[in-house]
């Protein structure tokens, strides 16, 4: 199933950071992860990890990775969107 990404404010600060910063190769991963949970979500890679938030819902963790970070896209299929909660190192 393909979703549309819907994101959190603070998500949306962080990818407006990135989309201004001189990052490019970091904002191009950040975007392959994105693109993988919109139009992979059900695959095994999307949901590398499953993590249960305080209120009981299940949040999807997928890994954004380059030789120089290690962060991960935090998210949630929701019909046909994709909750981006997080983006960021853990």
């Amino acid at each position: 199933m393909i979703r549309e990404p819907h994101y959190s404010a603070d998500v949306e600060i962080i990818l407006n950071g990135l989309e201004q910063g001189s990052d490019i190769r970091l904002l191009n991963v950040v975007c392959d992860a994105i693109d993988l949970v919109c139009d992979h979500g059900d695959s095994a890679k999307a949901r590398a990890e499953m993590l249960i938030s305080k209120a009981g819902t299940h949040i999807w963790k997928t890994q954004v990775r380059d030789r120089r970070y290690d962060w991960c896209v935090l998210w949630e299929p929701r019909e046909e969107l994709a909750i981006i909660h997080f983006i960021g190192e853990l």
